[in-house]
């Protein structure tokens, strides 16, 4: 085997023809981050690799893509833990409960539950709908947009913002915090996360001088087994919605226009049978994932017949899912009439995100609303979109036109 250019070391029980040199940040393919379907270079990682593998990029860890494996992955909490869900380990402030196990996972949960009741999706999903009406009614004499910054990265924000009760002109300055924060082996990672911290606990100070009936108050006034927060636990947990409400979106709507700006058959399909927009939000959800998470090992076990120890760090590459054969034929193919598509974009089981009804909303919104004022749109001539990978895959810019 040639000599491989990584930075961590390979473990004795780890086989030699399992080690590849992969770096999740950095797939094959990405040079400089413009492609036309960033998804494609991840499904090449699928079909060349084997179905577990080991690369000591980012202090070593095991890497799967495979659906059935993944899903088993979020299932066993028990011997496959949160307590490490992002490479590398310790980049990331610790986030409650994300990266507790149950049963304490379970009460801490529950204090999130309130902000994403029917009542607070639906005033969430009324915002949303009435910023992409005024974005899109703005846009559509203009011809053209850079689509990341003038729509996706708005709508899906200023609604979440709304769910929270935190100012929508702050929309702006979190959406560039949380570009920096999606990848922590960038320079501007760790500045970004401070930032958002402050932000966070200007938050909490501000609500502890004034409660408001909102979900960061509802936090600091929380009990767990009987017992109030901390104001560690407060921090931990407000600091993870705030965060983790200002990407995933954003990235799978701007993946989704991507394809669409160079599919108007499917364009066409969604236009004359608008019945399908359930299923395509799904299937927008299966063949656009996002997330790049991984889990702990706590006690030896296997995976695929790949013994793996205690103390191992196993990355779940949650995109691929979608994109496995064996669950979905013919997958590469965003199919709108795809019978019951299957994706774990959201996970499963206990850390199944909290907040993938809203997602699930503000793309249809997307569909609906968009598609009534821009049917027919396409790529800019000359350019390219341009993608960042990591924790979350993302579109850092996509650029549009269409005729007026």
């Amino acid at each position: 085997m040639a000599t491989l250019a990584m930075d961590g070391h390979i473990p004795a029980h780890v086989p030699g023809d399992l080690v590849r040199d992969f770096d999740f940040y950095h797939p094959p393919g990405l040079g400089h981050g413009e492609t036309l379907d960033i998804h494609q270079l991840w499904k090449d990682v699928q079909d060349s690799h084997p179905r577990i593998f080991w690369t000591p990029r980012h202090g070593g860890h095991w890497v799967i893509s495979r659906y059935a494996d993944i899903e088993a992955m979020l299932l066993n909490h028990g011997t496959f833990s949160n307590a490490e869900p992002f490479i590398p380990r310790g980049v990331i402030p610790f986030q409650t409960p994300v990266q507790l196990d149950p049963p304490e996972h379970g009460p801490f949960r529950k204090l999130l539950m309130p902000a994403f009741m029917p009542a607070s999706l639906a005033r969430a999903t009324d915002r949303a709908r009435r910023a992409a009406i005024d974005i899109i009614e703005l846009l559509q004499p203009r011809g053209h947009c850079e689509f990341v910054t003038d729509f996706a990265g708005v709508m899906p924000i200023m609604a979440f913002l709304t769910l929270i009760n935190l100012p929508v002109e702050d929309f702006a300055y979190l959406r560039g915090v949380a570009v920096e924060m999606g990848n922590p082996t960038n320079p501007g990672a760790a500045q970004a996360w401070a930032d958002m911290s402050d932000y966070v606990l200007r938050q909490i100070r501000q609500r502890r001088d004034a409660p408001q009936d909102d979900f960061i108050s509802s936090v600091i006034a929380g009990k767990v087994a009987g017992r109030p927060l901390t104001d560690e636990e407060v921090f931990s947990m407000c600091l993870l919605i705030v965060g983790g409400g200002l990407d995933t979106v954003v990235s799978m709507t701007s993946l989704a226009a991507c394809h669409l700006a160079q599919h108007p058959g499917q364009r066409r399909l969604l236009q004359e049978r608008p019945e399908l927009i359930d299923n395509a939000v799904e299937e927008i959800a299966r063949r656009f994932g996002t997330s790049n998470l991984a889990r702990l090992v706590r006690s030896d076990t296997e995976i695929a017949g790949v013994p793996v120890k205690a103390g191992d760090i196993v990355l779940g590459l949650f995109p691929l899912a979608g994109l496995d054969e064996t669950v979905n034929p013919d997958p590469m193919t965003l199919d709108f009439e795809r019978a019951r598509p299957r994706h774990l974009a959201f996970g499963t089981g206990p850390h199944t995100c909290i907040g993938n009804k809203l997602a699930k909303r503000e793309i249809r919104i997307f569909l609906e609303e968009w598609f009534r004022r821009i049917p027919d749109f396409r790529l800019a001539p000359g350019t390219m979109p341009h993608v960042h990978t990591g924790l979350v895959n993302s579109v850092a810019r996509l650029d549009l036109v269409w005729d007026v």
